[in-house]
């Protein structure tokens, strides 16, 4: 009986220690993380001064961060907002870079990390680090992409300009599909320099395919494009034109967009760089063009056309050819043209290596991009909406800049032909075929 107790005893011991082996086994697949748990007020200095972070920390690791306070430069630190999620994903600051043009409130944020409690009790040092965009200049690493949707576009067209804050001016374009007003196929939102802008070289000069957005990112991080780009894929996707304006909305904390009640509008979140712009100018123009879709209509059609250039080896040669027509259906005549050639949003994709410094622009918006015909190229598409808009044909075009060879340069200001007139004029044949098709345009003479 003795014997049988201390078998049944062992059997207990046994199945204790299994037990308990058992539950250690389950316990060390929860991997354990290095932070004390709780929630914490870690601080750092930035740039301007010192930031503090709230931190939510269980079993371990980074759950939450927010931003508690600071006084940095605020297009500056909402660009170096974007690392809190990184930190979340990443548990920890280790192996993350600033971001380019926001490097002291990066490090402010990170160093406050390096400050958070630990397990083991440890304060490790913190290294300061850099962007890896600063050391590419010409190769600028922040991504937008300008590139036109290749084919065909056409349906009923809205659109509305205006000045906003300072006098920059912002416009926006609509395109619907002409059997169902609420499906929008097309957005863009493009804005200009007031006429007094303090730069001189982007005074009136459109942003959404110039330099403009180059010198943007190097200074706060983030190109202004990136903000409308947003804001057209939602409108576009979710065909929505209005947003209700948010009943919590804080003006002292504009810009901040981490948080819910740091947008003017619910229901959109855009990037740092162009939020004046979308929420002063963007979001109030496409409220006048909902309006007008669900009043009185429009009279005109969106005809647009885009294709890729090819070389003669039936390369791609980093050039993306575009003309936009809007035509009256009253009247049957242009209202508006416009012709661009839109470069590759990579460098390497441009063959012409004179082309490659003008990546993610294009002709008519660049600052400094020389036409070879020793014109303009705005010039000369400006004089072609004008030709246009005055009942002119699309065809006979030999009126206007650089449209032949002129001789003295001294005496004209051009000399010769603008191989982009040839391009215009495939891509006019084009969408006047489509047109006429529709029965939408008079006739237009070819000679």
């Amino acid at each position: 009986m003795k014997s049988l107790n201390i078998f049944n005893k062992t059997l207990v011991s046994s199945a204790v220690l299994f037990a308990t082996m058992t539950l250690a086994g389950c316990s060390s697949t929860i991997e354990q993380g290095k932070y004390a748990d709780g929630t914490h007020d870690v601080s750092a200095k930035g740039k301007k001064s010192l930031i503090t972070l709230t931190v939510e920390v269980k079993n371990g690791h980074i759950i939450d961060i927010k931003t508690k306070s600071q006084k940095e430069t605020e297009s500056l630190y909402l660009n170096a907002e974007r690392l809190l999620p990184k930190i979340v994903a990443n548990n920890g600051h280790e192996g993350i870079d600033a971001v380019s043009g926001a490097t002291y409130s990066s490090n402010g944020i990170l160093k406050a990390i390096n400050n958070l409690p630990r397990v083991d009790g440890s304060q490790p040092e913190y290294v300061a680090v850099g962007s890896k965009e600063e050391s590419a200049d010409e190769n600028f690493k922040l991504k937008w992409s300008i590139q036109p949707k290749l084919g065909l576009l056409k349906g009923d067209y809205y659109f509305q300009e205006a000045r906003f804050r300072q006098g920059h001016m912002g416009s926006v374009a609509i395109v619907t599909d002409s059997h169902n007003a609420d499906d929008v196929i097309f957005a863009e939102f493009n804005e200009s320099g007031r006429p007094n802008y303090y730069t001189r070289l982007y005074q009136d000069v459109p942003k959404r395919m110039s330099e403009y957005n180059f010198s943007m990112g190097k200074k706060k991080g983030t190109a202004w494009v990136q903000s409308a780009l947003t804001m057209e894929k939602l409108m576009v996707e979710q065909d929505k034109l209005t947003f209700d304006l948010n009943p919590d909305f804080d003006p002292g904390l504009r810009n901040k967009l981490k948080e819910p009640n740091r947008l003017k509008y619910a229901g959109i979140d855009v990037v740092a760089g162009a939020s004046n712009s979308i929420q002063q100018s963007m979001v109030p123009l496409t409220a006048k063009i909902h309006a007008q879709i669900n009043g009185e209509g429009t009279n005109e059609l969106f005809y647009q056309y885009a294709e890729k250039l090819l070389n003669t080896k039936g390369q791609w040669t980093g050039v993306t050819a575009m003309l936009r027509l809007v035509v009256n259906t009253d009247t049957k005549q242009i209202t508006k043209a416009h012709y661009d050639e839109v470069f590759a949003d990579e460098i390497v994709q441009i063959k012409d290596a004179s082309l490659k410094k003008f990546y993610r622009q294009s002709k008519y918006e660049s600052i400094n991009y020389v036409e070879p015909a020793r014109i303009g190229f705005n010039v000369m598409i400006d004089a072609l909406n004008i030709h246009l808009q005055q009942g002119e044909s699309l065809f006979l075009i030999d009126d206007l800049p650089a449209t032949g060879d002129t001789g003295s340069y001294a005496a004209t200001g051009f000399t010769k032909r603008s191989d982009s007139w040839d391009i215009y004029l495939h891509q006019a044949e084009i969408l006047y075929q489509e047109m006429r098709k529709d029965n939408v345009i008079k006739e237009h003479k070819t000679d």
